[in-house]
């Protein structure tokens, strides 16, 4: 009988899901202090973005076959972490979060995107 040999990609082990696993974790904890009329506004399309969709569109892209797709998925997440700064500004405007915490979300949040752009660029070549 023959055996394969199949392997699966651990997204858990890619430096930039780590880091947007971290961010995730600090959007979740900024916000339990916004205000409570903004649960169904800033506060849940800062968590929608950031804490959901960028550390799901890496694991999402991790496990495709092909690099298209993983290009696009990751594409996604990054589409996902410019969302995020624009959602920062908006809560950092309206005093919901202090400026040390939007300025060290914001590099948090400069540095995913300048590792996925990164992780894209080995992926094509």
């Amino acid at each position: 009988m023959e055996q394969n040999d199949y392997s699966v990609k651990d997204f858990k082990t890619l430096k930039v899901w780590q880091k947007a696993r971290e961010l995730a974790q600090d959007i979740y904890l900024i916000t339990a202090n916004f205000p409570q009329f903004e649960t169904y506004a800033i506060k849940s399309q800062i968590i929608r973005a950031a804490a959901t969709s960028i550390g799901a569109n890496i694991a999402e892209g991790n496990g495709q076959l092909y690099k298209k797709k993983q290009i696009n998925f990751l594409n996604n997440a990054l589409g996902s972490a410019s969302e995020t700064r624009h959602w920062l500004v908006i809560a950092a405007d309206n005093g919901y979060i202090s400026q040390e915490d939007y300025d060290k979300l914001e590099e948090k949040t400069v540095e995913i995107i300048k590792m996925l752009i990164s992780f894209i660029r080995e992926i094509t070549g």
